[in-house]
């Protein structure tokens, strides 16, 4: 991988975690006030199993990139 597409990656993964914190950051606005049913707290857990998921992958492409920078 050229150190531009390092750079480029790294870019796309801070823009994810970007979103993911502009997301959870919404749905906390969102929900502040709505009633406590099965229905509202589905779709809350829903979001922020999203959200976990899209850290973690981003997680796991950072750790993929160091290792790649490490080999060289």
């Amino acid at each position: 991988m050229t150190i531009e597409q390092e750079i480029e990656k790294r870019d796309k993964i801070i823009k994810v975690m970007e979103l993911v914190a502009e997301d959870v950051k919404r749905d906390a606005k969102d929900f502040d006030g709505q009633p406590f049913t099965g229905k509202t707290m589905a779709a809350y857990m829903g979001n922020h199993g999203a959200a976990i998921a899209a850290v973690a992958n981003a997680i796991k492409e950072l750790v993929k990139l160091q290792s790649t920078q490490g080999e060289k």
